[in-house]
């Protein structure tokens, strides 16, 4: 029986706040940085990268402006097709009537395993149209391991009015890598 490694402790001691504190407090007596900010554009993703890991992504994190002004968000099931990133919705989901008020987006793609991610700043549009929704759906269920059987099933359970796909028209990206991070 092998045993788990000790946790890492994580939290910090006040006596070790109040040290690091002291610290700064001298280097800013001296006029020295404070704090540095690392420069993280080396880590991007070039436009190539960003799609695979877009494509390859099994869900999106989907978040909106509520109509009182709150953030919304929701896990939703994405897929590309024919260059274009599309979102099933579910019915009853609160993204629905709040994207039919106000398209604006943040969607976020974890590629998972250390990766990266991307987030997408834009908006959406619903495509209303069954052959769309059957694309869709098959696609998610395919990327998703399903069997050929499952998938069948999954589209002849899909009902417009239940289920939605909205297209992504994207007006910016935020990506990063983790795995172009090489440390000494």
């Amino acid at each position: 029986m092998t045993s788990a490694a000790p946790a890492r402790r994580i939290e910090a001691t006040e006596e070790e706040v109040e040290l690091w504190v002291q610290r700064k407090r001298e280097l800013a007596s001296r006029g020295e940085k404070v704090f540095t900010v690392e420069n993280l554009h080396a880590y991007q993703l070039d436009e190539a990268e960003t799609w695979e890991l877009i494509t390859a992504g099994k869900g999106c994190t989907l978040s909106w402006v509520a109509e009182d002004g709150s953030p919304g968000g929701t896990y939703v099931k994405h897929t590309v097709l024919n260059g274009a990133a599309y979102l099933l919705l579910i019915d009853g989901d609160e993204a629905i009537p709040a994207l039919d008020r106000d398209s604006r987006v943040s969607v976020v793609f974890d590629g998972g395993d250390g990766i990266g991610a991307v987030t997408v700043r834009g908006n959406v549009e619903f495509v209303d149209d069954l052959p769309s929704l059957v694309r869709v759906v098959l696609a998610v269920g395919r990327r998703d391991g399903l069997s050929e059987e499952q998938v069948a099933q999954r589209v002849r359970d899909a009902r417009p009015g239940r289920e939605f796909v909205a297209r992504l028209n994207p007006e910016g990206f935020v990506t990063f890598s983790h795995k172009k991070i090489v440390r000494g």
